[in-house]
């Protein structure tokens, strides 16, 4: 996934940010601003020799990964401007996965220019556990979500993580329509929280709680600038996960009620052929 547009307005970042920050949270054509008290830091991120501890698409499982790429010198001055290069990162686990981050130095900028894997191939263990209670087209449109604030693209962010919560309160409505009491009509004239209030029975008790993350989501979407979308995502996204978090709970205490009831059953008829089964 790629985003060739740049961004409206350069961000200032003092003192630089990390080499692991700059490879794996910084969105690729995020201009940072440098100065002259930034060229230390920058021959040092130029130079780097250091590891970085990643999630390993390829292993599908977290790894350390080796520079493996320039050898590291003395001349850590001033780097020249218009230059463009790249790190390469070989897995621990297997040498022959690896990670590149290429990087432009500009007049007084740095800016990542490229990166691969992608930020959302590289984020997709945090959101992997909630394939357990999205349907698969809910999920890719999480790992969406993901990718794209991962990429600098803050209001589509905000239109999957929308979807993702009213995938929710639907799921809610088709459980609670099926009671016979339940009005259809008073439901259909409501509004979002009106609804959810309407549905707290069916729903995860965080989104009740915090009904008000929709109109967030609604506002980002009409209204913020990507910026302001970008800002607000990480909030967003752990409300969202929250959410979820819960649901995950519940499917597992449900499945755990299942499990023991018919180990329980089986025990009891087991009990019952060995005895005359008075006492069960």
């Amino acid at each position: 996934m790629t985003n060739e547009t740049q961004t409206d307005h350069p961000i200032s970042v003092k003192p630089l940010p990390s080499m692991m920050s700059l490879c794996l949270s910084i969105p690729p054509y995020e201009i940072i601003n440098l100065d002259d008290s930034h060229n230390p830091d920058l021959a040092e991120i130029y130079w780097y020799r250091g590891q970085l501890d990643s999630y390993c698409p390829e292993c599908g499982k977290e790894s350390v990964f080796h520079a493996a790429n320039k050898s590291w010198s003395s001349e850590v001055g001033i780097v020249d401007t218009r230059k463009v290069f790249t790190h390469k990162f070989l897995c621990t686990r297997n040498n022959q996965h690896s990670l590149c981050f290429t990087f432009r130095i500009g007049d007084k900028t740095l800016t990542k220019i490229g990166q691969y894997p992608s930020l959302a191939d590289l984020a997709q263990p945090s959101i992997s556990k909630y394939r357990a209670v999205l349907s698969r087209p809910q999920f890719n449109e999480l790992s969406k979500a993901v990718g794209l604030a991962a990429h600098g693209v803050g209001i589509g962010s905000f239109v999957y993580l929308r979807r993702i919560f009213e995938f929710l309160i639907d799921e809610a409505h088709k459980q609670i329509s099926e009671d016979p009491d339940w009005q259809e009509e008073i439901y259909l004239r409501a509004r979002m929280s009106e609804k959810i209030v309407l549905l707290r029975s069916k729903l995860p008790k965080f989104l009740v709680e915090n009904k008000s993350l929709y109109g967030i989501l609604s506002k980002g979407i009409h209204e913020l600038t990507e910026q302001e979308c970008l800002d607000a995502f990480p909030i967003t996204l752990t409300g969202i996960e929250l959410i979820l978090d819960e649901l995950i709970v519940q499917k597992e205490r449900e499945s755990k009620i299942r499990q023991a009831s018919n180990m329980m059953n089986k025990l009891k008829q087991d009990l019952a052929d060995n005895t005359d089964g008075s006492d069960l």
